[in-house]
């Protein structure tokens, strides 16, 4: 018997292709995400919802079109340049430069730190630190840890974690549904019980947790803490980050976050068209759907659109709206 023939891979990409995530099983996940439009694993915490990743056993796979099955890594190696565009190529190489995540917090997550880029480098930890945004999405009333107490030197901090009181140098800032929050690696951070958010960050895993209130991980057993490290990398002279409500988005969408990083930028119910040039772009509807191109896009679905592409957007419900990320280089805002 011949075996089945197997449709060759197209040769140009798709103008728009959509993504399934990788679901993260965590301690302090929950299943809120199951209502955001998710489809979850029975019976398990999932805290986290890979919506755009290349890290290794962590990548999404396309889910549908010609290129459907195929992971992230995958399709990056096959066309390069083609999927991430010229600018993205000349800047990071073969490195995928973002990671972009559905974030439920059920629990508060461990209060923690990221190194920049020099640091992770140095170390031998990998090409990037982590800068981040988040988008908030849901909140039961909650609060984010964001900063430090004013006046809290790398000395206070030390004692606060070796006293098991790291909650007294942090500062907790209230948040609310369309609240932006921009934070540069190296600010001492964490999530809160209660809340929901969308965040692009660069394409790392490094967390130092300095603090994770003496929980238990999945295995049982208490969960590492990086205290020194974290100290190292902690930014105790910049400005304190603080919660922004989103603009309401005009007909051309409305810019969030303008980083060396990434960029980030909400759209509203509105037919129009989002042009790449030379840097690719991803896709997340956060409310109602739209079609686009030729690929509908509901709650809570993903989708990359290459770079050097043109694709019309049209509202399927009146309240449509969508987070667009790019990676910080020219030309790469939609």
């Amino acid at each position: 018997m011949n075996p089945p023939e197997v449709d060759p891979l197209p040769q140009i990409l798709p103008q728009i292709i959509p993504v399934a995530p990788y679901l993260r099983e965590i301690v302090w996940g929950g299943r809120r995400l199951q209502r955001f439009g998710k489809d979850l694993p029975p019976g398990v915490p999932i805290g986290e919802s890979f919506e755009v990743s290349a890290l290794p056993g962590q990548e999404c796979v396309v889910c549908a079109g010609p290129l459907a099955g195929l992971g992230l890594r995958d399709l990056i190696a096959r066309y390069g340049q083609d999927l991430v565009g010229a600018a993205v190529q000349a800047r990071y190489g073969d490195d995928f430069p973002l990671l972009i995540k559905l974030i439920d917090a059920q629990e508060d997550l461990s209060i923690q730190v990221h190194p920049d880029d020099a640091y992770a480098r140095a170390e031998g930890l990998g090409t990037f630190g982590k800068t981040e945004a988040w988008y908030v999405l849901h909140s039961d009333g909650a609060r984010l840890a964001l900063g430090l107490q004013e006046g809290t030197d790398e000395a206070t901090l030390r004692q606060a974690l070796t006293e098991g009181r790291a909650e007294d140098a942090v500062l907790y800032q209230d948040v609310a549904v369309d609240d932006v929050v921009f934070l540069r690696a190296g600010t001492v951070h964490a999530l809160c019980r209660g809340v929901m958010v969308y965040e692009v960050q660069q394409s790392s895993d490094l967390t130092f947790r300095l603090y994770d209130y003496g929980r238990l991980g999945l295995d049982g057993q208490p969960r590492d803490l990086h205290i020194a490290r974290g100290l190292a990398v902690t930014d105790f002279a910049s400005d304190v980050p603080r919660p922004l409500s989103a603009p309401v988005p005009g007909p051309d969408g409305v810019i969030l976050v303008d980083a060396g990083e990434f960029s980030l930028m909400l759209h509203g119910a509105a037919t129009r068209t989002l042009t790449t040039t030379d840097a690719f772009a991803a896709v997340t509807v956060i409310a109602g759907a739209g079609r686009f191109a030729d690929v509908d896009l509901t709650l809570a679905r993903t989708a990359l659109i290459p770079a050097g592409r043109t694709v019309e957007v049209t509202p399927t419900t009146s309240d449509l709206r969508y987070l667009v990320a790019a990676p910080g280089t020219a030309g790469s805002k939609c």
